[in-house]
């Protein structure tokens, strides 16, 4: 029967159920965060530009991400897909470890695996490029200790061997790539300890003694990787390394500890408490119904996957009789995973680091293999069956609800972010180069401080290979907030900045503003002489507006047309086309192209959410003599007081002669109702 044959029906159900979990926006997840600058480094400078990016503190990263480049290119779909196989391959392993651990213990050591497997705990796997190793270096993390359990185990010399070289290479390597998961070879030793001292009878003594007589081999890994780390590489990147962070200690002995100890509390409360309840209201929360509805769907069928297995497995346990100690193993669950998650995040806090649920997520999911063993163990303390039950399905639920939730939210931005360049492209058929961009997205966090922005707009103008490392970014890019609201209006600042592998010369002598005030209004490239601002912008753009230099906006071009792979389809032409079109052809001065575009979207029964978007229609109404569609088009305005006002400026201070038709239009029905 296929249940008796174990594991490979967990499995099965394993990578099922983290398939639900993680591949619903398979499909939609592109770039996120500080993914677009690992792209297009890779893109401009070739493969080999990784190994200048991680050079001064990771080297083994430089390897990893070259070979992954060179195989999926800047195709953001082979990268989604191969973190969830690192996923779905650590989740196999970590059943192989508790299958080995406990292994009279069949249905507890798939619920500990499955938890693990789905730990919501870790928030970057969204962005599976920048994150990629530490995902992979997780996986080999979980498969270096199967090997050692069955090096252990194995009575047969060759076995122990292979096995042991095995968990030596993947040891040094997942270390290589996350050198803070150095920490888990505590969580090693601990497992070798319940493996060894499974039927031991001595005192604590003398178990320790047979573990560290099995075990003592595999201290080539950490220190193994000491040695060269302290002698043979010489780290560039103070946050990395050791002396450079010990020396805080030093420093000030007291204070540091305290200081430590403070964050080594709040990483544990994240890492085995707050990761399986906060991700969940900090993320749904913000879900429309029909996504909310979606990702209930799915964790009715994930918690109805995990109910056919619980069952199943328990009746192969019926019929053979097997029924395991189940108070010990739930102790020796909560004592290595609690042991094992102070040890596992012990090298983040004294790196001066800590452990959250955003941020900061990644520096605990190495001890997520420890956390999950301890929520188990949590859950199994429950004396009650059925509340048992229910509190399992209550943690899978919302482990389940917060990945979809997190997902649902990364696509959203990066759906608003393609067709913000969708609409900048539409715009600006081409840009200088030297240009430096200041944006202002419609969503809080878009653009993070500049990445996210500048190489987006690179991908589009300036995609072409140069083979140069470190890569010399054509256009910078800068949020636009109060930090840089300051040096903007000075205009005067000029900056050189690397890191890592590129180059980026801020110019705020040369800056093009551009704004996107609501994900309803279009995007809008401003011309300082006379800048469309939206009554929903803040009023930052406003101020920034007069720094804009249009003539970085470069119009008689072959326009350029972003990558179909990366920022999905072209938009349909609705209003936003039209609008961007206008805008350029009046940037050209070509008033009847921009008046003909406005009879086309009017025909076409389109409109503006945000009505500033009349604006050059209104002017080219005015210069090409349409009183009629002026006077017309003046009721979709006038209602916007800051509007009117903003209309009867641009519309007086047009140089060319108007109709008098015209210019009693203007009087009437702009200038005078602005006055009143």
């Amino acid at each position: 029967m296929f249940w008796k044959k174990k594991p490979f029906p967990e499995i099965l159900l394993l990578l099922l159920i983290s398939a639900v979990v993680y591949l619903p926006y398979i499909g939609s997840l592109t770039y996120y965060k500080d993914d677009w600058y690992y792209i297009y480094d890779g893109m401009i400078g070739g493969a080999k530009v990784f190994h200048e990016m991680f050079r001064i503190d990771r080297p083994a990263r430089g390897f990893f991400f070259e070979w992954y480049f060179l195989l999926f290119g800047a195709n953001p779909l082979p990268w989604h897909l191969g973190a969830f196989i690192w996923r779905a391959l650590s989740a196999a392993g970590a059943l192989w470890i508790f299958n080995i651990l406990w292994s009279r213990g069949r249905k507890f050591a798939f619920l500990v695996a499955l938890l693990f497997a789905i730990y919501p705990g870790y928030f970057w796997w969204i962005s599976a490029i920048e994150y990629q190793p530490m995902i992979a270096s997780l996986a080999l993390q979980v498969f270096s200790i199967a090997f050692t359990l069955k090096a252990i185990q194995s009575q047969n010399r060759m076995e122990q061997a292979a096995y042991a070289i095995g968990s030596v290479l993947t040891g040094w390597i997942y270390i290589a790539l996350v050198d803070y998961a150095i920490g888990m070879e505590a969580f090693r030793f601990l497992c070798a300890f319940l493996l060894v001292n499974r039927d031991f009878q001595g005192g604590t003594w003398n178990r320790l003694w047979s573990t560290l007589k099995v075990w003592a081999w595999t201290l080539l890994i950490p220190l193994g990787f000491m040695l060269w780390r302290t002698f043979f590489f010489t780290n560039e990147r103070k946050a990395t390394d050791i002396g450079g962070q010990l020396s805080v200690f030093i420093g000030n002995p007291v204070a540091t500890v305290v200081d430590w100890s403070f964050q080594l509390y709040n990483s544990l409360l994240n890492l085995s408490v707050l990761a399986w309840i906060n991700q969940f209201p900090a993320f749904v929360q913000a879900m429309r119904l029909r996504d909310i509805a979606i990702g209930l769907l799915l964790v009715v069928v994930v918690i109805m996957l995990v109910a056919f297995i619980e069952r199943q497995i328990k009746l192969l346990a019926e019929s053979k009789n097997v029924d395991g100690d189940q108070d010990q193993v739930t102790k020796e669950a909560l004592a290595l995973g609690g042991l094992g998650m102070i040890f596992g995040v012990l090298p983040v806090i004294m790196a001066n680091r800590y452990v959250n649920i955003t941020g900061f997520s990644h520096y605990g999911l190495p001890a997520s293999l420890a956390a999950a063993v301890f929520m188990a163990g949590v859950v199994e303390i429950i004396s009650l069956q059925r509340v048992r039950s229910v509190m399992l399905y209550v943690v899978i639920a919302f482990a389940a609800l917060s990945h979809f939730g997190i997902a649902t939210n990364a696509v959203a931005e990066e759906r608003a972010l393609q067709k913000f360049w969708w609409q900048v492209s539409w715009r600006v058929p081409a840009l200088r180069e030297g240009t430096t961009l200041v944006i202002y997205y419609p969503l809080p966090g878009m653009g993070d401080g500049g990445y996210g922005l500048m190489e987006a707009a690179n991908v589009i103008y300036f995609p072409g290979p140069t083979g140069q490392i470190p890569v010399q970014y054509p256009l910078a890019g800068l949020t636009l907030n109060s930090e840089t609201l300051p040096d903007i209006l000075s205009g005067s600042l000029y900056k050189e900045t690397q890191y890592r592998s590129h180059v980026v010369d801020f110019d705020y002598r040369n800056l093009l503003v551009i704004s996107q005030p609501t994900l309803n209004s279009c995007v809008h490239v401003l011309d300082a002489k006379q800048p469309l601002i939206s009554t929903h912008d803040p009023v930052d753009v406003a101020l920034a507006a007069p720094s804009s230099k249009i003539e970085n906006v470069l119009v008689d071009v072959k326009p350029a047309s972003p990558p179909e792979d990366i920022f999905g389809r072209e938009p349909e032409h609705g209003w936003c086309f039209y609008f961007e079109k206008a805008d350029l052809s009046a940037q050209s001065g070509s008033w009847d192209d921009v008046a003909r575009l406005g009879a086309e979207a009017i025909q076409l029964d389109l409109s503006p959410e945000d009505r500033s978007e009349w604006l050059p229609f209104l002017k080219a109404y005015a210069i090409t003599g349409q009183a009629d569609q002026l006077k017309l088009t003046a009721k979709r305005v006038i209602g916007d007081k800051s509007l009117r006002v903003q209309s009867c400026e641009m519309l007086t201070s047009i140089e060319e002669p108007l109709s008098p038709e015209v210019q009693e239009v203007i009087a009437v029905e702009y200038c005078k109702t602005a006055v009143e």
